[in-house]
């Protein structure tokens, strides 16, 4: 059985119904005496000339009485008892203790104290216990007192492993503290003992301290110096705790507890692994350090205790496998297969942005070591553009790189569109929150384009080229005039299952009949066009009243009367700034014959616009109110407008851009866009003879 003491037993004898001493045969007859007579017992699994903890001993005897002042206190007698404990007899040995006590009948208590109380020792226990007893006159009886080992106990054992893998010098300390204090064992204020071989220590744990913390030193001509620490937590009296320090690929420094519990002290083993793992050092730098990247070459010794069977680098998320063959810009060495050497030229960095970059080394060993390090490079060059960094609606750009050189002059960032021959060169400034940071901003950069950029001192060119492709911006819905739907008489330009974006006077002028839809599809495409419809806008009456073909970005609102209710514009999220409206068509300005509110005469007027708005709501048109009909030019919440109006036919299919004018850097939230065979059509003037075909109809930014 595993046991550092069993207990040590005090008989007592007292209690019990035998009238007859033991030694004597006298027969007891007092009527308030009885005896108690104490033997103490070694342990029986302690050798002889082992520590003997009786040598050090006190045993203390108590009289339990009945506080009479504190019951009195009450007044009425309700009062609670109060039990009262008073020191009868102490023993400083076990020679003090006679062979016979006479006690007088009641109520006892003893205690035991046995051994030294050092607070850390490979030789000194301590134990205590307690146990109540009764004394009744003229009776003699066995009572019996287990005392428990107060100590912590801890088993340091040196495994062969560490002996062969660390033989120069080998030990460890143990001390009672929550952190492992070398000052305060070497000054002498930390509890401690150390450990050159196997071997068991004994720590009497102060009021509070519940944690043992262990060092281990080793040191070996390959594995070099391994020191480690550790703790043991929650401590407890009676517990021995084993830590074995093992060198093991395995367990790789676990730490693994197995507690057995049972009448002896517990047993607690902690098994302290060491694994001299594959080692990765830099020739002449510090790999720990960022190391700031110029020119030249590095080189790093990598070397292990066992063949070593694996070297991966790492680089910007490119793994580079080093004994698998030649890599750009690495040159590999092998002095034998435990060591390495691995050096990094500039064809190796040369690809690398502007910025810190982590060079990893993975080393395996054929023992299962493995071996990490992770080195920071910082490099000069351009840094890669996120998408916070440039805004498409003010069509900036916020260039960064890094200049590591502190002779370098005219700093510039260069950038183009992919295809570019020509760079656009813009100044660079120091940044006066990073170090090292240069920045610069380009004002021209649109959406939708490729482009390149790099650093330049003077006209030379500085680290890697960078490219980014901006997102294209946002297009209008059904642009190409593909999706149609009709629903009852009128046309609709949408799909049945689409968002409403663009609408028509259909809902009004096809009241009585289907025939006269304004705008209706057409297979008459543009040139080139990979769909098959296109819009057809027609002039015409309908029961007398001058109707123009149309179309808009909006909703048809509804009928008063024979007017119509138009609500121009449609929510619209912009993600770059337009340049312009680009569109095909084709028109007819027939010959006036329509007039209704305005007086005109001629060729009709075909009319387009686009608006982008800054409103909280749409902008209602009411044919009967002049006052509310929409003028890009001179209406309120306009960002920027492009306007296209014509009396001359434009009978084949041409290409039409709309630049667009901004009076404001405000972003708009609204989108109009209106085509109209005639333009005075608000008015219900116009030419019945007027058309237009309208076909793939888009944002350019």
């Amino acid at each position: 059985m595993k046991r550092l003491f069993a207990y040590t037993a005090i008989a007592l004898l007292a209690a019990a119904c035998s009238k007859y001493d033991t030694d004597g045969g006298r027969r007891i007859e007092s009527a308030d005496e009885g005896v108690v007579r104490m033997s103490i017992a070694m342990p029986s699994d302690i050798p002889v000339g082992e520590y003997d903890p009786l040598k050090t001993c006190k045993v203390r005897i108590y009289k339990y009485t009945d506080d009479t002042e504190a019951q009195d206190a009450a007044g009425d007698g309700g009062g609670q008892t109060v039990r009262k404990k008073e020191l009868i007899r102490l023993y400083k040995s076990t020679d003090e203790i006679p062979a016979q006590i006479w006690l007088l009948a009641g109520d006892y208590s003893i205690t035991v104290e046995a051994g030294d109380k050092e607070k850390a020792s490979t030789v000194s226990r301590t134990y205590a216990g307690s146990q109540d007893f009764t004394v009744e006159a003229g009776c003699i009886g066995d009572i019996k007192v287990k005392c428990r080992m107060l100590n912590s106990a801890v088993r340091v054992v040196f495994d062969r492993t560490v002996l062969d893998k660390l033989p120069v010098d080998a030990y460890s300390y143990v001390c009672i503290a929550d952190d492992f204090d070398m000052n305060g064992i070497e000054s002498g204020e930390v509890p401690h003992l150390r450990f050159e071989q196997d071997g068991t220590g004994y720590f009497l744990m102060p009021q509070g301290a519940t944690t043992l913390s262990w060092f281990f030193h080793g040191e070996g001509e390959e594995a070099g110096t391994v020191e480690k620490t550790g703790r043991i937590e929650n401590v407890k009296a009676a517990v021995r705790y084993t830590l074995t320090f093992r060198y093991s690929k395995d367990l790789g420094g676990s730490m693994s507890f197995d507690v057995e519990v049972d009448e002896t002290p517990e047993i607690i083993d902690d098994t302290i692994a060491f694994s001299p793992d594959p080692t990765i050092k830099g020739s002449g730098f510090d790999p720990d350090a960022v190391q700031r990247y110029i020119g030249g070459t590095y080189t790093f010794e990598i070397s292990a205790l066992a063949a070593i069977n694996g070297i991966r680098l790492t680089a910007d998320g490119k793994e580079y496998d080093l004994q698998g063959g030649a890599c750009d810009g690495i040159t590999v060495i092998r002095t034998d297969e435990k060591h390495y050497s691995v050096t990094l030229d500039s064809a190796f960095f040369a690809p690398m942005y502007g910025g810190k970059h982590d060079i990893r080394f993975n080393v395996t060993d054929a023992d299962g070591g493995t071996g990490t390090s992770v080195t920071v490079f910082a490099t000069q060059g351009i840094s890669p553009l996120g998408s916070g960094d440039y805004d498409l609606w003010y069509n900036t750009a916020d260039f960064t790189a890094t200049v590591l050189d502190a002779e370098a002059a005219d700093i510039k960032i260069g950038y183009r569109t992919a295809g570019s021959s020509e760079w656009n060169m813009l100044p660079a400034t120091a940044s006066g929150m990073q170090a090292d940071t240069y920045t610069a901003r380009a004002t021209d950069f649109g959406a939708g384009r490729q482009y390149e950029y790099r650093l330049f001192f003077g006209r030379t060119e500085v680290g890697a080229q960078a490219a980014t492709e901006t997102p294209a911006g946002t297009q209008v819905p059904n642009g190409d005039m593909e999706n149609w739907h009709q629903s009852g008489n009128p046309y609709y330009p949408y799909g049945s299952s689409d968002t409403p974006f663009w609408d028509t006077g259909n809902p009004a002028s096809t009241l009585l009949s289907a025939s006269s839809n304004l705008t209706v599809p057409s297979d008459d495409i543009r040139p080139g066009s990979a769909g098959k419809c296109s819009a057809k806008l027609a002039s015409t009456a309908v029961v007398g009243k001058f109707a123009a073909g149309n179309l808009f970005t909006g909703v048809f609102a509804g009928i008063s009367g024979t007017n119509g209710l138009v609500d121009f514009g449609q929510p619209y999220t912009f993600t770059a700034r337009p340049k312009a409206l680009r569109f095909w068509y084709k028109s007819n300005c027939g010959t006036i014959d329509k007039t209704g509110n305005y007086n005109a005469s001629g060729p009709d007027l075909t009319k387009i616009f686009i608006a982008l708005c800054k409103w909280n709501k749409p902008h209602r048109v009411d044919t009967r109110d002049s006052g509310t009909f929409f003028d890009p030019r001179t209406a309120d919440g306009v960002i920027a407008c492009g306007y296209f109006e014509s009396t001359t036919s434009c009978p084949e299919w041409s290409e039409k851009t709309l630049e667009l004018t901004y009076n404001s850097d405000e972003k708009p939230d609204y989108l109009v866009i209106v085509f109209t065979s005639s333009g005075y059509g608000d008015y219900f003037t116009g030419s019945t003879g007027s058309w237009m075909y309208v076909d793939d109809i888009e944002l350019v930014y």
